[in-house]
């Protein structure tokens, strides 16, 4: 659960914030309630699993928002039209769903809950229920976590870093450029570690916390079968910009959250480069 002094910190950096706060809190408590329970499933694709407390949590966080403002909602499951939305709050009502129903581990399940303005993020929620942790971000006035200002560790270079992999769990979607980023990274030209775990969109916000977590996430994300839409984006997104780290694409340009292409996410711009330049670096010379 997440405190009222974290609540009234976020409230103190704008009102918005504190009711994103509210609503991922409450998301939570649904989601902490099934933990570990038998849950109706149904199957998108493989791999790509959603349950009854993807819905509730989605319903319940989506009445909260609406409850005080009049900003419209897209979410994952029952919000999913986000054509032409200048303003818009942005939910993923329970990111890492295979994980939760799987129980591998309580670090993995979180609620994500964005706001756009302009076209903008101007704030995002990333909150754990399950080990408690919230992590948030106020445009142009930091990342927080649990109330303590989060702030990127200094960059390290590629072949001293870890890497983690975010697949499809269907390969027939995988990307030309992930697969070869893929076999690069585990060169001699590449990272020190790679691995690939259960994908979940938070890791963005473990990178910028540094202890125990990579230093870079690479997902996958084909234009043809989106895997990352902005609601797994948006939230993440601005936490770890916030706190000193990029969301790049292939062409090295700043993630937009609407425009599905694999993704980069690094704890500095220096290290997403390194990743860019390893993927158009003719290693055979």
């Amino acid at each position: 659960m997440i405190s009222g002094s974290t609540i009234s910190h976020a409230q103190s950096l704008s009102e918005e914030l504190g009711l994103a706060l509210s609503a991922a809190n409450a998301a939570g408590k649904v989601i902490a309630g099934g933990y570990g329970k038998t849950n109706r499933i149904q199957s998108k694709d493989l791999g790509d699993l959603v349950s009854e407390i993807d819905l509730e949590a989605d319903r319940i966080a989506c009445e909260i928002l609406s409850q005080q403002s009049d900003f419209p909602i897209v979410s994952e499951e029952l919000h999913s039209d986000s054509s032409g939305l200048a303003d818009t709050w942005i939910v993923d009502p329970l990111d890492a769903s295979n994980a939760f129903l799987m129980q591998a581990g309580p670090q993995y399940p979180s609620v994500l809950i964005a706001l756009q303005r302009d076209h903008q993020t101007r704030l995002g929620v990333v909150y754990f229920p399950i080990t408690g942790e919230v992590f948030y971000a106020q445009f142009g006035r930091g990342a927080w976590h649990d109330g303590k200002r989060l702030i990127c560790a200094e960059h390290q270079s590629l072949d001293c870093s870890w890497v983690e992999m975010n697949h499809y769990g269907n390969h027939r979607w995988e990307t030309e450029f992930y697969q070869d980023l893929w076999e690069r990274l585990r060169s001699d030209h590449g990272a020190q570690v790679v691995t690939s775990n259960l994908p979940y969109s938070g890791v963005a916000v473990r990178i910028a916390q540094g202890v125990g977590a990579p230093a870079i996430a690479i997902h996958d994300n084909n234009p043809d079968h989106p895997k990352q839409g902005p609601w797994d984006i948006a939230a993440p997104q601005i936490v770890l910009e916030e706190a000193g780290g990029v969301f790049l694409n292939p062409k090295g340009q700043r993630t937009n959250l609407w425009q599905p292409e694999p993704i980069i996410v690094a704890r500095s711009e220096q290290l997403g480069r390194q990743v860019l330049d390893l993927a158009t670096r003719n290693i055979l010379a």
